[in-house]
């Protein structure tokens, strides 16, 4: 069926290298998929011999990008549902994020929030008939982010609050101070060094040119959560999402050098994004998690 579907577009779009580019995608996708059932598999085959450390062995992708479905899952049976429900944006269409699952099949209430009009559509279609869930049309920034949680009726402790917003998580992270979630995943840039603290200075509207000139890097992001009270407890293997525990509830869960702090590796293939046209002007934040140069809001 995929290959019947690539050699369609191909011979659709004429130039050669489009199947060639389209066909490895389909293969990436194809692989990812494959992998994520069998980890758990394998390494319980281990699990004597060699017990794996950390939580890597737990992902797995249902209705996430990655493995984040897995892990979420084990997370929230070490520590634990307050009842909160999720936050997430943006959530796109809901055909992929981390709380469709919990959406979907656990039937948590939640809020999920985008800011394009035909995704929202679909969105709000998808979830017309779950009044748990409360779909909201709207551009996430640091400025409007509490009042946006306060206007959906967001609890104060939402079990799971999920940042993807290519961009500016870093500075809407930061801005929250009202809510305080139990768990927090947010997307870093894994093409830049996870040891080194590096965040793009916050801009209104910027948007992602699709290149690895956005973002912040795992160590700011690190100690962004560090100085709001949450510790670092995974980075999933595709080397996007980092996952953060509230610090009063992540005894359980792994810490130190037994969290992986992984660069990109896009569809399990080692792939980032290409280089920035131009060198972004990087920020490090200071050992609080403040960056060096607050730029204006």
């Amino acid at each position: 069926m995929l290959e019947r579907t690539a050699n369609r577009v191909r011979a659709a779009a004429g130039p050669a290298v489009l199947g060639g580019a389209f066909k490895r995608f389909v293969s990436a996708s194809d692989r990812s998929r494959g992998v994520y059932p069998a980890l758990g598999e394998l390494a319980a085959r281990w699990r004597e011999t060699s017990p794996p450390r950390g939580l890597t062995a737990h992902e797995l992708r249902v209705f996430s990008q990655n493995g984040e479905d897995g892990v979420l899952a084990e997370v929230f049976r070490r520590i634990g549902i307050g009842g909160g429900g999720f936050v997430e944006f943006g959530a796109s269409d809901g055909a992929e994020g981390n709380a469709a699952f919990l959406a979907q099949v656990l039937g948590w209430p939640g809020t999920l929030l985008e800011a394009d009009e035909a995704a929202f559509a679909a969105l709000e279609r998808r979830y017309a008939g779950s009044p748990a869930v409360r779909t909201v049309r709207a551009a996430v920034e640091p400025g409007t982010v509490e009042a946006l949680f306060d206007r959906a009726g967001v609890p104060e402790e939402p079990d799971l609050l999920s940042i993807d917003v290519d961009g500016a998580d870093y500075w809407i992270w930061e801005a929250i101070v009202g809510h305080r979630p139990r768990v927090v995943v947010v997307e870093y840039n894994g093409d830049l060094d996870p040891r080194e603290p590096r965040v793009l200075p916050y801009a209104k509207g910027r948007r992602w040119d699709h290149t690895s000139g956005y973002g912040a890097s795992l160590a700011a992001l690190e100690a962004l959560g560090a100085q709001k009270g949450y510790r670092l407890v995974h980075s999933e293997l595709a080397g996007v999402n980092a996952f953060f525990v509230r610090e009063d509830l992540a005894g359980p869960l792994p810490a130190g050098d037994d969290v992986p702090r992984r660069t990109a590796s896009h569809s399990l293939l080692g792939h980032g994004h290409p280089p920035p046209r131009r060198a972004p002007a990087w920020h490090a934040p200071r050992p609080d998690g403040t960056p060096a140069r607050r730029d204006p809001r």
